[in-house]
């Protein structure tokens, strides 16, 4: 006897070649909504973070992996950004050519780096 299979989403009878979803509107709601966007973003971060050794290759910083992000060295190079959203969106392949240009730096390494004469030494 032949198994009836259903959506994942909604549970209508598949049909086809589907396995998995009865629509677009039902996998969307899986993989585009912004819980699963979010969630996907941080995973590559936290992979991605522990490839740059885990800590800001200026100071040494590893408490909050948040606090961490990653600085283009050439900005005329920069072709995006890679924050979570980027990270959760693009293929790794062009994550990767992009991460070849950045070092990771914190958050106040980071603004120092930009803005260097903005100093409090006096």
């Amino acid at each position: 006897m032949k198994k009836i299979i259903t959506c994942k989403i909604c549970g209508k009878k598949l049909e086809g070649r589907q396995t998995l979803y009865c629509s677009m509107s039902c996998k969307n709601k899986m993989h585009q909504s912004y819980p699963a966007q979010k969630k996907r973003g941080i995973q590559r971060k936290i992979e991605i973070v522990q490839m740059f050794g885990g800590k800001c290759s200026k100071c040494g910083y590893k408490k909050n992996m948040s606090a961490l992000s990653f600085h283009h060295q050439d900005p005329k190079k920069k072709d995006f950004k890679l924050d979570v959203r980027s990270l959760s969106n693009r293929k790794f392949a062009y994550i990767q050519n992009e991460l070849k240009k950045c070092i990771l730096v914190c958050n106040n390494c980071h603004a120092e780096i930009h803005n260097p004469g903005y100093s409090l030494d006096v």
